[in-house]
C-alpha cells in the first residue's frame, strides 16, 4: 500500500511522537519539514479532485485548480512516498512538490489529464479498431472472427483471429485495444519506457492435420484473461516475461502447457519467424510492441528460472521450433 502526507490538521510539532506511530496514527510532519507550521482545516471536498496517471499507478490531488500533492508510480522506492506543496524537505511521508505550475512533475500530471480527456472521446476505440485491423489485415489477410473482450465496461477491447493465406494451416489470434493505454510500472525498469509501454498480444496456432480445430475453446479465453491484467495488477508485460497459462490446450499430447513466455520480435530471440507484426504506431506516436505468447511446459519454465530466457530461446532455436504453437510439440531437451 502506498501513502502520502497531505497536511497537518494541528500545529506542526517540533518532534514526531514515535509512540503515536506505533499505535497506528499517521505521522505528522514537524516544524522543520513544512513551509507553514500552522494547523490547516479539513479541505472542502467539493473543491478537491483527482487526476490519475495514464498508467493508473499514480494520482495527483488538486484543490480548485491548484496541484497540492502527487503520489507517483515510484512511491515507496528510495524513501520517496510522494510530493506535497507544503513539504519543505524530504520527510518521512512527503517530499517537496516544488513549483506547482511548472516542472517535470506538473508536466507528467498535465500529460495524464490530456490522456483522460482523449479517452473520453466515444469514437476513440472505433478509430483505433479501424487502424489496427487495417494494419493486421495488410499483414495477415482478412480477419476470420472478432470477439468483444471488454465485458461491456471501459476500456473497450477485442480479440480477432486470422487464417493467413501466406501461412496455410496456421491460425493467429491478436488483441485490439490494449495499446491505447500505457502499461503501469514499466517506467521503473525502462528509461525510455514510453517506447515499451504500448502493447498488443498475439498467439499463433498450428492447426491439427488429423482432427478438428479446438483453438477457439481456449485461445481467446487466454487472451481475454490477460487483456486487462497489467492495469488490474500493476504488473507489466514484456519480452521474456512468463505467466501461468489459465486455460488447458485440449489437444496437448506430450506435455502440459501450463506456462507462457512472451516473445517480442525486435529482440531477435527467435530464428524462425513465420510472420511479422512490427510497424504499427500507437495513437500517441509511440511504437506498438506485439508480444507473442509461446506456450511452454513446467520443465521448460523451470529451465528459464534456473538458467535464463536467453538460454531457453537458444535451445528453442536449435530445436528448430517456430513461433506458432504446436499442441503436439515435445518438450525441449536441455
Amino acid at each position: 500500500m502506498k501513502s502520502l502526507w497531505i497536511q497537518n490538521l494541528i500545529a506542526a510539532p517540533k518532534e514526531r511522537e514515535t509512540e503515536e506511530m506505533r499505535d497506528g496514527l499517521a505521522p505528522l510532519l514537524t516544524i522543520d519539514e513544512v513551509k507553514d507550521p500552522n494547523p490547516h482545516p479539513i479541505p472542502n471536498v467539493e473543491e478537491l479532485f483527482l487526476v490519475w496517471t495514464e498508467e493508473g499507478d499514480g494520482v495527483a490531488l488538486f484543490e480548485k485548480e491548484e496541484l497540492i500533492a502527487f503520489l507517483p508510480p515510484w512511491s515507496g522506492i528510495q524513501n520517496i512516498h510522494g510530493y506535497n506543496r507544503n513539504a519543505k524537505e524530504n520527510a518521512i511521508t512527503a517530499s517537496p512538490l516544488g513549483d506547482g505550475k511548472h516542472g517535470v512533475l506538473v508536466d507528467r500530471v498535465t500529460q495524464s489529464q490530456k490522456f483522460w480527456e482523449s479517452a473520453s472521446d466515444t469514437n476513440r476505440f472505433s478509430k483505433w479498431q479501424k487502424k489496427e485491423l487495417e494494419f493486421l489485415e495488410a499483414k495477415l489477410g482478412p480477419h476470420d472472427k472478432y470477439w468483444s473482450a471488454d465485458g461491456g465496461k471501459y476500456p473497450k477491447l477485442a480479440i480477432v483471429s486470422f487464417l493467413p493465406p501466406s501461412i496455410p494451416g496456421t491460425k493467429i489470434f491478436v488483441t485490439i485495444g490494449m495499446s491505447m493505454q500505457n502499461q503501469p510500472s514499466i517506467e521503473l525498469y525502462h528509461k525510455d519506457f514510453e517506447n515499451h509501454a504500448r502493447i498488443e498480444l498475439a498467439l499463433g496456432i498450428q492447426l491439427p492435420k488429423d482432427s478438428q480445430d479446438q483453438s477457439e475453446t481456449w485461445v481467446q479465453h487466454v487472451l481475454g484473461e490477460m487483456i486487462k491484467f497489467p492495469w488490474n495488477t500493476g504488473i507489466w508485460f514484456g519480452h521474456a516475461h512468463t505467466i501461468q497459462n489459465p486455460r488447458k490446450d485440449p489437444l496437448q499430447l506430450y506435455q502440459n502447457f501450463s506456462w507462457m513466455i512472451f516473445y517480442e520480435e525486435s529482440s531477435n530471440a527467435l530464428s524462425r519467424k513465420e510472420y511479422s507484426l512490427e510497424g504499427l504506431e500507437s495513437d500517441n506516436g509511440r511504437p506498438v510492441r506485439f508480444l507473442h505468447l509461446l506456450p511452454i511446459g513446467e520443465e521448460e519454465k523451470l529451465y528459464i528460472t534456473s538458467e535464463s530466457s536467453q538460454k531457453f530461446f537458444e535451445v528453442w532455436n536449435r530445436s528448430g521450433f517456430p513461433m506458432t504453437h504446436d499442441s503436439e510439440r515435445k518438450p525441449l531437451e536441455f
